[in-house]
């Protein structure tokens, strides 16, 4: 009974570690995954600066950006995910001001970077669930209030920025 036990305990370590080693987690400002890391940094009172390094090529990128509120800057949740055939690195960071009005007290900004080469995409306002590839032709326009509030649209033969938010 005991070593039943201890071999049921020992499936279960083995199932944890398994299942977590492939997990994205978060420690602070910084995000891991298996091959890619990012860190938030401020600089200043109005700047911070993501780094990415993809922990599999050693290619590292920092890109600065400002705004009220920075000096607090977190990540909130990290995606990869595919848009306009061009693979993506999702990054959604949430800036907890202290501020005393509840709607000012958390702003989602989701920034996007190619995956290829680690380069400043877009960045929209709102968190990355809210964001869509939507094609305008497909739809009429009664059906837009139903989608996300945040859409990709592609930018063809514009290998420099292959999309934007809107």
């Amino acid at each position: 009974m005991i070593r039943n036990l201890f071999h049921l305990v020992l499936i279960f370590l083995f199932g944890t570690v398994t299942h977590s080693s492939g997990q994205t987690t978060y420690h602070g400002r910084t995000v891991e995954t298996k091959d890619l890391r990012v860190e938030l940094q401020p600089i200043g009172e109005a700047l911070f600066s993501i780094n990415l390094t993809d922990k599999v090529t050693g290619l590292s990128e920092s890109h600065e950006f400002g705004g009220l509120g920075t000096n607090d800057p977190e990540p909130f949740l990290l995606v990869h995910s595919r848009y306009c055939d061009t693979p993506v690195i999702l990054l959604t960071i949430k800036f907890p001001w202290r501020h005393a009005l509840p709607q000012f007290r958390r702003v989602l900004d989701t920034y996007a970077f190619r995956t290829t080469d680690l380069a400043f995409i877009e960045v929209a306002t709102g968190p990355l669930t809210d964001i869509a590839l939507a094609d305008d032709t497909a739809y009429d326009p009664s059906e837009t209030d139903m989608l996300p509030p945040i859409r990709v649209r592609c930018l063809l033969g514009n290998d420099e920025k292959p999309f934007e938010f809107f």
